[in-house]
């Protein structure tokens, strides 16, 4: 019997598979992100910080992105990384979305990611 390794965090993903699984990949329904915003907003949530924890190639970040002023999306792969900057990203203001490689474990880690500043942090599609 054979058995495939498989890389469940993607950090070993070559530049073609980042990119196949970006175009792959797809989003949520547009319905879900207008629950999960009304209610963040209804029941106080800010819209200066977006964080994306696992962010892969950006699908997601993409698509709440421009309801921030600022989103950080991370990544611990770095090819996922590579792919989500080609693919760009737009803030509230039209600030670029910062894409940066690591870990959920390393967040601490991450510049400018200060205690208590992150609005609305989501793991989707991990």
């Amino acid at each position: 019997m054979s058995t495939t390794l498989r890389d469940p965090t993607f950090r070993a993903y070559n530049p073609d598979q980042a990119t196949t699984y970006a175009a792959v990949r797809g989003s949520y329904p547009s319905v879900l992100y207008d629950v999960i915003l009304s209610h963040h907003f209804s029941t106080g949530g800010s819209a200066n910080l977006l964080l994306d924890v696992g962010c892969g190639p950006g699908n997601v970040m993409r698509d709440l992105s421009p309801m921030f002023e600022h989103a950080i999306g991370l990544n611990p792969g770095a090819e996922m990384i590579v792919a989500a900057k080609g693919m760009g990203g737009r803030t509230k203001g039209g600030g670029e979305v910062r894409f940066e490689v690591s870990g959920a474990e390393e967040i601490s880690r991450v510049e400018g990611l200060e205690e208590k500043s992150v609005d609305m942090l989501i793991g989707a599609m991990a």
